[in-house]
């Protein structure tokens, strides 16, 4: 691919998305925002324009039109969607197969979507959809580059707080973490530039066989593996609090994902953004 290239992000306002826009329109990219919502003034990425396309509208002719429009004479796609809740999941089904045809229909030259380490061998329902999407993609008629990252260094703290997912135990004034896990988070920074060097042509590692014909998994990991409670200690030393660690079970698939270690990928260090050196630059 040309170093000019012209590429659209889909989910360009996450956390995800925006890391990415940012990466390419640093390199000189021409870079098209496809999200539901304009993102804000103060997050906008200069030099970048905004499409807004929402990929679960109900009228699959406006989202043909809408993605038309978005893609036309764009090079490549990366699709870093996401969606959380049963309803807002079917962006990774019901979206990626519209977005799949429209870049057929629109001569894309390459879709690259980021997605989650080992994915296809967890039986949670967000890891579940996730594989579809990788499925959806590859199928779709142009070639496909699939990037599993670990976990971002900001999961953690979806355990952390009083409303995340061991809040009771949080409403209690302790930090739980989920107990007998371990996990080898990466920047968002880096994410990005992996997904734009497979944007480029060069995806990390040169990347193994992928779910299609056309398509190839890269995986990527952060450059440490770290028990949860050590994390937790690090986090707490960062934050300034006084709250103790306490580990507590992590019930369901998700957390028999994480204790048979499928979100552990040692062989694939790819970040260079420590844990404790993102906490300090969030400092």
């Amino acid at each position: 691919m040309s170093v000019m290239a012209s590429i659209a992000v889909v989910g360009g306002t996450g956390a995800a998305g925006r890391a990415v826009v940012r990466e390419a329109a640093t390199r000189g990219h021409d870079v098209r925002v496809l999200s539901r919502h304009a993102p804000d003034d103060g997050a906008r990425v200069p030099g970048t324009a905004h499409h807004r396309v929402d990929l679960l509208a109900p009228d699959d002719g406006t989202v043909a039109a809408a993605l038309d429009a978005a893609l036309a004479d764009v090079d490549a796609v990366v699709d870093a969607s996401n969606g959380m809740s049963p309803g807002a999941m079917k962006v990774f089904t019901v979206g990626a197969q519209r977005l799949a045809e429209a870049a057929r229909r629109a001569g894309v030259g390459r879709v690259v979507v980021l997605s989650i380490v080992n994915v296809d061998q967890g039986d949670y329902g967000y890891y579940r959809a996730k594989a579809e999407q990788e499925r959806v993609l590859a199928a779709g008629g142009v070639p496909t580059t699939v990037v599993r990252a670990t976990q971002f260094h900001e999961f953690l703290e979806l355990f952390l707080g009083r409303d995340g997912r061991l809040g009771r135990w949080a409403r209690l004034g302790l930090l739980p973490v989920p107990r007998g896990v371990r996990f080898q988070p990466i920047a968002l920074a880096d994410v990005a530039r992996a997904l734009v060097d497979a944007v480029e042509g060069r995806p990390p590692g040169g990347g193994v066989p992928g779910p299609g014909p056309d398509a190839t998994t890269v995986t990527i990991g952060g450059p440490e593996v770290l028990d949860a409670h050590d994390m937790a200690r690090a986090w707490r030393t960062a934050h300034g609090s006084r709250r103790p660690v306490v580990g507590v079970p992590l019930p369901g698939p998700l957390g028999e994902f994480f204790r048979a270690g499928h979100n552990l990928v040692p062989e694939h260090r790819y970040g260079t953004l420590t844990y404790r050196e993102w906490l300090r630059e969030r400092a």
